[in-house]
């Protein structure tokens, strides 16, 4: 079957281009396109396009245009395949330039850090022994590496969460515009609205309180996370999601990478968790599970790490962290942090809340994710609001531009 044709765009968003039979040149082709030998969509080659046309070539009628689904990120490219529909006949696709191919050897499918290679500790020593690491950042990389967090006590200070918290305040009595909140409350259906005292002290969080607060800006970019966070990214951070809780929610044990996006390399994602006050057992004080961020993936749909277009999986997924830990020996941790320290979390370590006991207590927190900042959050292909960098760090919302200096709306 004398096949011509040309893939003249293969990227994250489409796959483009022609086919024709020659010696059929009226009947059209039909392709699966695979991901990990998984079908992820099938298309046929019959769109018309002018340029055809005028080349005769299958009377213009024999183009394609092929609309990735919303899970398949940068670092799909590498194991993309196309074959004739129903067929073992494979097309020979381009070979991905070197900056869209996976970030590999790595322990996950998905790419991740340096600390993520299969020879992570050869490169933690070789950067020692260069003296671009100090022995007190060495040990501290090795911890993350092994245990999937590293905590930073006393890393903000006392008056600056003080300073922070009375803003908090004022923003839900007179929120600036554009600050929203994600709320549960009172009916357990999930709303994004503005800050309303009323839900503070249920299952509610402060979504990008950075995009409004310079205060809230030094509190996520304290100096030992952003110095910490450049190292484990060989790049400056960049923060572009920030959570901030005035309750435990009794969270279950998740990984952020399941729901929070970073386009090309899933995996390229620390959190920051900072204790605004100081927690008590009982509060829905954070836990982990230890050295849970080496556990095999879990696919969503058999092929994705991303949970949104495959929510029917998310049960599976929430009970195969509890039998992964039991598997593998990841011994439960907690966080009864004091005021000002600042817990860091691996992409992939499994973490939640605890039961809550103590109604009557509170227990603060600011929860900020970041990526390197040669990378972005998948959101910003549609989300494009003003960026700032400041204190080392860049920061950018899917919500609102960042730059409030607590100013009330």
């Amino acid at each position: 079957m004398p096949i011509r044709g040309s893939i003249d765009r293969i990227d994250e968003q489409f796959l483009e281009g022609w086919a024709v039979d020659d010696d059929h040149p009226t009947a059209k082709l039909a392709f699966d396109v695979l991901v990990n030998d998984r079908v992820i969509g099938r298309f046929i080659a019959d769109s018309f396009r002018q340029d055809l046309k005028d080349a005769d070539i299958g009377g213009g009628e024999c183009a394609f245009s092929f609309a990735m689904p919303p899970f398949f990120g940068k670092q799909d490219l590498a194991n993309l395949r196309l074959r004739f529909a129903d067929s073992n006949l494979f097309i020979v696709l381009p070979t991905p330039r070197p900056a869209e191919a996976a970030v590999a050897p790595t322990t996950s499918r998905f790419g991740g850090l340096w600390l993520d290679r299969a020879d992570w500790m050869d490169r933690l020593s070789a950067k020692h022994r260069a003296g671009k690491l100090s022995d007190a950042m060495a040990v501290r990389l090795f911890q993350f590496a092994r245990d999937g967090y590293t905590v930073f006590e006393k890393a903000v200070g006392t008056r600056l969460i003080e300073r922070l918290k009375g803003e908090l305040d004022q923003f839900w009595l007179n929120p600036p515009e554009g600050l929203l909140i994600e709320t549960f409350e009172p009916d357990g259906a999930m709303r994004y609205l503005p800050p309303d005292a009323r839900w503070r002290h249920g299952r509610t969080k402060l979504l990008d309180i950075f995009a409004h607060s310079e205060l809230a800006r030094q509190v996520a970019a304290a100096p030992p996370v952003v110095e910490f966070l450049s190292t484990l990214f060989e790049d400056a951070p960049k923060a572009f999601q920030s959570l901030n809780f005035h309750n435990g929610t009794e969270a279950p044990m998740h990984k952020d990478t399941a729901y929070v996006k970073v386009d090309g390399n899933p995996l390229a994602l620390a959190a920051s968790w900072t204790a605004l006050e100081d927690v008590e057992a009982g509060t829905g004080e954070l836990e982990y599970f230890i050295g849970s961020h080496r556990a095999p993936d879990f696919l969503f749909g058999g092929i994705s790490k991303w949970m949104e277009n495959h929510a029917e999986d998310n049960p599976a997924f929430l009970e195969s962290l509890h039998r992964d830990a039991e598997t593998y020996g990841h011994n439960r941790g907690k966080f009864l942090a004091r005021r000002g320290d600042v817990l860091v979390w691996h992409a992939d370590l499994a973490h939640g809340d605890a039961p809550v006991t103590r109604v009557d207590r509170s227990r603060q927190s600011l929860v900020t994710h970041f990526c390197p900042s040669g990378l972005e959050p998948f959101y910003r292909r549609t989300s494009q609001h003003a960026t700032l960098t400041e204190h080392g760090c860049s920061f950018v919302s899917q919500y609102s531009p960042v730059g409030g200096n607590g100013r009330i709306g």
